[in-house]
């Protein structure tokens, strides 16, 4: 009889040792999954969040360059204003102040052109650039007297100028869109960078 009791005694045991694995086991995992469940809910709410806002660096000539976070529908001017508004000194007519604005993105506000940049781009004779146009401080008006560029293109090479900062040789043009190595042969002679 004693084997008897040590058989129960030993399946007793088993069976509690069962039910409080099973039980570990399964209110263990529903926790875990809701934990899960809240991790996930926090990581799919988090992007909803980010992509309420999009990032901008803004430099130039403005008061505080740097980067700053604006809702997605922002404009130009709305970067511009982020960082504390423009200088007086700078060229606010040389870039597109409605452009919509697109996350990581780049505000470039330019100087006024000097006195200097203003008579290199008349036709003066003895200067090196008489009669040619910088492309760092050219208007959208006088980047449309230039062959084969019209007020898209001009647009075009002013946004270029906005997003990417100063160009650094004429050859630069070439990476715009709609300016071919054609179109840029036309106009090799009539542009100069500064």
């Amino acid at each position: 009889m004693q084997i008897q009791k040590k058989e129960r005694t030993l399946l007793l045991v088993l069976l509690i040792g069962i039910l409080l694995a099973g039980s570990v086991y399964l209110y263990g995992d529903s926790s875990k999954l809701q934990a899960d469940g809240i991790v996930l809910e926090q990581a799919s709410a988090q992007p909803s969040v980010a992509a309420e806002k999009i990032k901008v660096h803004v430099k130039g000539e403005v008061n505080s360059p740097g980067v700053y976070q604006l809702p997605p529908d922002s404009r130009v001017i709305d970067a511009i204003e982020a960082a504390g508004g423009s200088k007086a000194e700078a060229h606010l007519d040389g870039i597109n102040l409605a452009q919509a604005l697109a996350d990581g993105g780049q505000v470039m506000v330019p100087p006024q052109p000097t006195l200097q940049d203003t008579a290199q781009t008349s036709p003066t004779q003895g200067q090196p650039h008489a009669g040619k146009i910088n492309l760092n401080t050219a208007t959208l008006e006088q980047l449309v007297t230039l062959p084969g560029i019209g007020s898209v293109r001009a647009q075009a090479i002013l946004d270029h100028r906005q997003n990417h900062g100063r160009f650094f040789q004429a050859e630069d043009l070439k990476k715009i869109s709609g300016i071919s190595v054609k179109l840029f042969d036309q106009l090799r002679d009539k542009v100069y960078v500064e």
